[in-house]
Parts: C-alpha cells; structure tokens; sequence
C-alpha cells in the first residue's frame, strides 16, 4: 500500500500540466437550461426607437354649445316640472333672452297634459337678484324703445303676465329681490330658505315695479305692509 501510493504521488508530480493547466473558455459547455422566458433576445438585432421631433397634433375639441339660460326638468312619473334660471354668475338676473326662455318654458308647462305642477328655482345658491341693468346700460340711446316694446309683448321677467291654470311652486334661496321676487310672488306658493334676501330694491335704482308686484303683493299681505316693502326698498 505504502508503494502503491507513492507511484500515484511521484506521477501526480511529474505530471504538473494536468492538473494546474487552466481550461480555455471555448472548452467550457454550458448545459441548455430550455429557459423560456417569452422574451427573444437577440444581441445583433436590437431595435432603435425612433422619436419624432414634431410637435403632436392637437385634437380638435368640438365646440360646446352654450348652456341654456333656463333648464327644464320633466318628472314624468310625478308629473311635475322644474323650470330653473341658469345664469348663476349673475345671480340669476333675467335678460331678454332669459324672459323669452322663462316664457317658453311654462308655455310648455301650460300645454303639456301629462304635468300637474312646476316648480320655479335658481341655479347655484340665489333664486333671482332681478333684471339685468347691465343689459339696459348698454342700450343708452334705444332704452326707452326697449322698454316700451318689452311691456307691449310681456313683462321684462317674462312669463309674470300669463294666465297659467296650473299651480307653481317656487322653491327660493339666496337672493330674491326686485324682479325676482316680482317671479315668487307671481307663483301660487313659496318654499324661502331662512338665510333668504327678500326685497325690492327698484326705489334705490330707479327702476319701477312692471311684472305685477305693485299688485299681487298687496293681495298677499296687505297693503300697509307691501307699501313698507316697495317704498323703502
């Protein structure tokens, strides 16, 4: 055993190149894992992204139609309509237009058979704050044919000249006053916030009370007490 082993050591030694001899790389087989990643990778074909220095092309936008100044609302299966006035950065006031949508609005409300009720509101927090002067300013030199030619057709806040058989409710908030309360008094009932602004503010304007509050008014509570309202506005 003691020979044996020596023979392997002596030839061990005298053979230094079989064991120290580093391997070349290309000897080196790496075993074929088959990794299927779902990913081809291939280092001589990579593909560049082109990036366009074109600004993109902006889509263009259809213009939108503006908002109607009145908005209506049928509940068909309660038989009621709301007729809101829709011009809250102005806190509702009625122009020409808006007179001539309130008007159209419960002409409808009168026509239509399927509805029993309306229910008169403002949009964003205020009822009505009036007619709107700025319109009237801008019309120096035709304001009094203006005028006339409005209260030859209708009342300046539009639909407070019609005879409509229908009960209407006016649901009312923030400000209410001058031709907006002309509109509230012209409904059959009122349901008024507690924070509600209620008055007539013509008197500090100059502009008269035209859409039948000099008359309903007193019908409502008295006399006195509409003359306290109208006359120290």
């Amino acid at each position: 055993m003691k020979r044996t082993g020596f023979r392997l050591l002596s030839n061990l030694l005298s053979k230094p190149k079989m064991v120290f001899s580093p391997r070349p790389l290309s000897s080196i087989r790496v075993p074929d894992l088959n990794l299927k990643l779902g990913i081809n990778f291939c280092p001589n074909k990579i593909n560049s992204m082109h990036f366009s220095t074109e600004p993109p092309q902006e889509e263009e936008q259809a213009a939108k139609e503006p908002e109607s100044p009145v908005l209506v609302e049928k509940m068909e299966g309660l038989h009621i309509m709301t007729i809101g006035i829709n011009r809250p950065d102005k806190r509702n006031c009625v122009n020409t237009e808006t007179a001539e949508h309130l008007k159209m609005a419960f002409h409808e409300f009168e026509t239509d058979e399927n509805m029993y009720c309306a229910v008169l509101h403002g949009l964003g927090g205020n009822f009505c704050a009036g007619y709107d002067l700025e319109e009237l300013s801008e019309l120096e030199e035709d304001l009094a044919n203006k005028i006339a030619e409005i209260l030859m057709d209708q009342g300046p806040m539009g639909p407070t000249k019609m005879q409509i058989s229908k009960p209407v409710i006016a649901a009312v908030n923030g400000f209410c006053v001058a031709g907006g309360l002309e509109l509230a008094i012209m409904c059959d009932l009122r349901v008024v916030e507690d924070n509600c602004k209620l008055g007539f503010l013509n008197r500090r304007f100059g502009v008269p009370l035209i859409d039948g509050g000099t008359v309903r008014l007193p019908e409502l509570i008295g006399l006195s007490k509409a003359m306290d309202l109208i006359l120290t506005g």
